[in-house]
């Protein structure tokens, strides 16, 4: 963007502003824009791929405002929003299914991942959606999202998005993601939301054939006139280090702000939660070729 003063005029006045991401990243989002156009046969636009891509990325990295950016290019709302949903298809497109990254993992011989929900903030909805949406364990609306990350707490994978007043449990199960994971034979580390988890194993699969036994790492809950024991709270104190990692990978995912209160429309979120998800990773391959190329910065 760019600074443009009319004295005593009545034009909008534009600013600049920073856009924390990589020139990688920039060149991914603008050579998927490009090879787009080329498929779909469009001649002309009133903005080049890369200034289309500039806009994208503004937008989920900043929240910004469409009316804002409309108004800083001379378009409508509504074209600046056509150009953004434009690309959340393309990034989705590339991002990895859970069976591939536990394939990938089970053959790198990385037998650990850590499993945990968070909440996407939405508005309030009307109607029937109204009571759906809303979570009573963070008391807002929103969307349920199941992810994966390493130990380290990268990003392996993001679920499709649920309603915000699914458990985390109950998300798990309808992705099937404990079976997957039993499968490839990767044990996962959750929080006490996923206790009992390691039970629905027990009748799969149909034929009774279970090679290994899965393990499904939880803190111990204490019950009533059952404290925990000092052993106990010790593993608890355990497990929760390992599973601060896993906070990590939300964290990096909601740097990208156009999550802090979703203002689409529930049927773009699965695509928009992948589209990040491509970005979050492509960000971090940089940083690490980065890191390697030039070992001292």
């Amino acid at each position: 963007m760019t600074h443009d003063h009319h004295a005593g005029g009545s034009a909008p006045l534009v600013y600049q502003s920073a856009l924390p991401v990589s020139r990688a990243t920039l060149d991914l989002v603008t050579g998927l824009i490009r090879q787009h156009r080329r498929s779909i046969g469009s001649r002309w636009r009133k903005v080049t791929p890369g200034r289309q891509a500039v806009l994208a990325l503004a937008w989920l990295r900043h929240d910004q405002r469409l009316t804002d950016l409309a108004v800083a290019h001379e378009v409508s709302p509504s074209t600046v929003r056509r150009w953004a949903l434009e690309v959340l298809p393309l990034l989705a497109a590339r991002a990895p299914r859970l069976d591939r990254v536990l394939a990938r993992l089970a053959a790198r011989g990385q037998v650990v991942v850590l499993a945990d929900g968070t909440l996407i903030p939405t508005r309030r909805r009307t109607g029937t959606a109204n009571r759906a949406n809303y979570s009573g364990k963070h008391h807002r609306h929103g969307l349920n999202v199941q992810a994966l990350t390493d130990p380290r707490g990268r990003l392996l994978w993001l679920s499709p998005v649920l309603s915000g007043a699914t458990p985390d449990i109950t998300a798990a199960r309808r992705h099937r993601m404990l079976q997957r994971l039993h499968r490839a034979g990767v044990a996962v580390v959750a929080d006490t939301g996923y206790q009992g988890w390691h039970k629905d194993l027990r009748d799969w699969p149909p034929d009774g054939l279970v090679t290994h036994d899965q393990l499904v790492l939880t803190p111990y809950k204490a019950q009533r006139n059952h404290p925990l024991t000092a052993a106990q709270r010790s593993a608890n104190t355990v497990l929760g280090g390992l599973r601060a990692a896993v906070e990590g990978g939300f964290a990096a995912l909601k740097t990208w702000r156009v999550l802090d209160k979703l203002r689409l429309h529930s049927r773009h979120a699965t695509t928009l939660v992948r589209a990040l998800l491509v970005l979050i990773q492509h960000e971090q391959r940089n940083r690490d070729l980065t890191i390697r190329t030039h070992p001292t910065r």
